[in-house]
C-alpha cells in the first residue's frame, strides 16, 4: 500500500475499536449495509454476546473494529472474535467485513483490514465461512492460505430411510478402527478438572476457558453439549469434542462444531461416536474443519462429503436446505485447524 493511499484514507476516514456506546449503530450499519433483518443488526442480546467480552469482565471494548468518516458515522466495519484477552496467546478469526458501498476511495476495505491487523495484533487470523469474493484479496494481497473446509460424516448403520440426509451410496460402516477412546458428557467444571486449557497444540489455536465456558455452556439460543475424550487406560481427557443436536421434524443430526486437544485421538472415536448416533437414533454425526489429516479421519470411519458427491449431508439448518454447500476459509497459518464453530458460523439466523 502506498504512502500516498495512506495518508489519502487519514484524510477522509478514521479508524479505532468500537466501545459499548456504538453497538447501535453498529446494529443499523449490519442492517442497511450487510444483510437487512440480519440478526445481529436486531438483536442486541446476541449481538453482544458474539462481539462482547463479557466473560474476561469488561463490559465496554467491542470487538468490533469501526472506519468512520469525519462526522464519526461508520463507514465501514470488521466484525471478529478473539479467543483470549491475552495478547500474547490471541487468535482471531473475522466474521463480517463491509465497506459502504458508496465509498469511492479505492481499496477501503484493504485498508480497513490492514488497520485492524495493526490494532489487534495476534499469532494468527483465519476464518470459516468466507464470501466467495474475499478470497483472492486473502490470498493475494495479505498471503493467506485459502480453501473449501472438509465436511465429515457417519452414517446410522441401523437406518434404512433418511430424512434430512439424502442417502443414494449408504455403505455404513466403511473399514474403521473401534478406537480405545470413550465420550464423557462433561459440565464446565468437570472439563476444567480434567482437561488442561493450557496446553498448546502446534495444530490449534489457544481458545481460553474463559471463551469456551461463554462460547458452548452459555450460549443464548443453542444447547451445546461437550463430551470429554479419553483412552480407556487414562482418567484425564486428552481431548474435548463439543456439538449439538439438530431437528427437522421427527429427524435429528449431531454435529460436532469444535475440538480442543490432541488431534490425533480422534482417530480413535469410531466406536464413540458410532455408540452416540445409535443410542440416540440420529441420521448421521458431521464434523466440518479444515484441515485434520485425512487419515485421521479415516481411521474413526468418517466420510468425507466430495464436492458433487451423489449423498446429501445438508449444511444449512436455518432455513433447513437439503443440499450440499461447501463452507470456504482463509487463515494466515497454513498450520491451523479451522472447525466450523469458529467465526460466528455455528449462530442461529432466527430467535
Amino acid at each position: 500500500m502506498s504512502r500516498f493511499f495512506s495518508n489519502k484514507y487519514d484524510e477522509f476516514f478514521d479508524f479505532r475499536l468500537a466501545d459499548i456506546r456504538d453497538v447501535e449503530a453498529i446494529m443499523k450499519f449490519l442492517g442497511e449495509e450487510w444483510k437487512k433483518d440480519h440478526i445481529l443488526s436486531r438483536n442486541r442480546e446476541l449481538f453482544l454476546w458474539q462481539h462482547g467480552n463479557s466473560e474476561y469482565g469488561d463490559n465496554e471494548t467491542i470487538n468490533v473494529y469501526l472506519m468512520t468518516d469525519k462526522s464519526g458515522n461508520i463507514v465501514g466495519l470488521n466484525g471478529f472474535v478473539q479467543y483470549s484477552d491475552k495478547p500474547l496467546l490471541r487468535y482471531v478469526s473475522s466474521c463480517i467485513t463491509k465497506v459502504r458501498s458508496d465509498i469511492k476511495i479505492p481499496m477501503s476495505g484493504i485498508e480497513l483490514v490492514r488497520r485492524f491487523k495493526e490494532a489487534v495484533p495476534a499469532n494468527a487470523y483465519y476464518s470459516s465461512g468466507t464470501s466467495e469474493n474475499m478470497l483472492p484479496i486473502g490470498k493475494n494481497v495479505f498471503h493467506y492460505t485459502v480453501g473449501v473446509m472438509q465436511q465429515y460424516y457417519i452414517l446410522n448403520p441401523s437406518l434404512k430411510k433418511f430424512k434430512i440426509a439424502g442417502v443414494i451410496d449408504a455403505d455404513p460402516e466403511p473399514p474403521y478402527e473401534e478406537g480405545r477412546a470413550v465420550f464423557e458428557k462433561a459440565d464446565f467444571k468437570t472439563l476444567s478438572d480434567r482437561f488442561d486449557f493450557d496446553v498448546k497444540y502446534f495444530n490449534q489455536a489457544y481458545k481460553s476457558p474463559e471463551f469456551i465456558e461463554k462460547r458452548y455452556f452459555r450460549h443464548p439460543v443453542y444447547r451445546y453439549e461437550a463430551f470429554g475424550v479419553r483412552l480407556k487406560e487414562e482418567e484425564r481427557y486428552g481431548g474435548v469434542l463439543i456439538g449439538r443436536e439438530i431437528r427437522v421434524e421427527d429427524a435429528g443430526i449431531f454435529r460436532f462444531v469444535d475440538y480442543l486437544g490432541d488431534i490425533g485421538l480422534l482417530s480413535e472415536t469410531g466406536g464413540a461416536v458410532r455408540a452416540l448416533i445409535k443410542d440416540r437414533g440420529y441420521e448421521y454425526a458431521d464434523l466440518t474443519a479444515a484441515d485434520i489429516p485425512s487419515d485421521i479421519m479415516k481411521r474413526a470411519g468418517f466420510r468425507r462429503l466430495k464436492k458433487d458427491d451423489e449423498n446429501i449431508i445438508p449444511m444449512h439448518f436455518e432455513p433447513f436446505e437439503k443440499k450440499n454447500v461447501y463452507v470456504r476459509y482463509q487463515k494466515s497459518n497454513p498450520d491451523i485447524t479451522i472447525f466450523k464453530a469458529d467465526g460466528d458460523q455455528d449462530r442461529p439466523n432466527f430467535m
